[in-house]
């Protein structure tokens, strides 16, 4: 199965930080439910935004999005800070994602709390040289966050390692890049990848013509799972049609299913 991870409910963005500020259950209860609805697998969560009030945000997301969606939604806990971390794994009533892990010192209590865990994990091919320039350096920061987890015992089956992608409007080769190092974590490593696709579109006009027409290059790359907006219907209709010319879709079983519910022929 292709991961979909809804990206909507992410402190960074200005409407979720005031949604936090004012308690406004309306509109995280409608962003949850429509990604759902959309074809989101998981929901992400992170109110790292509100620094001090990271737990107490993130608890009463958590609280609001299962109470929703009831206590079987997955969701995916996003954050870099251990604490946080530890009381949204605590808060949660089913085993959530973690997201994310990497090689930067400081995480290295994430680690040990993912492996403890037993749930999926998303890590990043990243650590303290700061983000990858070159296919080559995320295959090895990949390499050395898998020898990591086997030092603490993280099966590389619950892992989900993120590529790492950056906007070709201020990099023009990272596109590119990003697409090898998908390939050759596939054929040299053996794990599964992911990533937040609608970074490579920052700063540049009608981003999500180049959202969806990268997410169709980086399925064909093996790509296994993303980061994005399910509710956006152009970007999960390239999704299933280039599952399908891939042959990734069974007889095209499910991209039949998805024109079928959009009424098309």
């Amino acid at each position: 199965m292709f991961l979909v991870v809804g990206e909507l409910i992410n402190s960074g963005r200005s409407e979720i930080a005031q949604a936090l500020k004012e308690r406004n259950e309306v509109l995280i209860r409608r962003l949850a439910r429509a990604q759902a609805e959309a074809g989101g697998h998981v929901i992400d969560l992170n109110a790292e935004q509100s620094m001090e009030n990271e737990v107490r945000d993130l608890q009463w997301l958590i609280g609001v999005v299962e109470d929703e969606l009831s206590e079987d939604v997955r969701l995916a806990i996003d954050t870099s800070n251990p604490v946080a971390m530890e009381a949204g794994l605590k808060a949660c009533s089913t085993p959530p994602v973690i997201n994310s892990i990497s090689n930067e010192k400081t995480n290295a209590g994430l680690i040990e709390l993912a492996a403890e865990s037993g749930a999926e994990v998303i890590g990043l091919a990243m650590g303290e040289h700061g983000m990858p320039k070159t296919a080559d350096d995320r295959v090895e920061e990949t390499r050395t966050l898998l020898e990591k987890c086997d030092r603490v015992g993280l099966d590389h089956g619950r892992l989900y390692v993120d590529m790492v992608c950056m906007s070709v409007g201020s990099a023009p080769q990272q596109g590119t890049q990003v697409l090898q190092a998908v390939r050759r974590a596939r054929q040299e490593l053996g794990i599964k990848t992911l990533t937040a696709v609608s970074n490579v579109s920052f700063g540049l006009p009608n981003r999500r013509l180049l959202n969806r027409t990268f997410l169709a290059m980086l399925v064909e790359a093996g790509l296994d799972g993303t980061i994005m907006d399910p509710t956006d219907k152009a970007m999960m209709d390239t999704l299933y049609a280039s599952r399908a010319l891939v042959g990734l879709d069974n007889y095209c079983l499910q991209y039949i299913k998805k024109q079928k519910e959009r009424g098309t022929r």
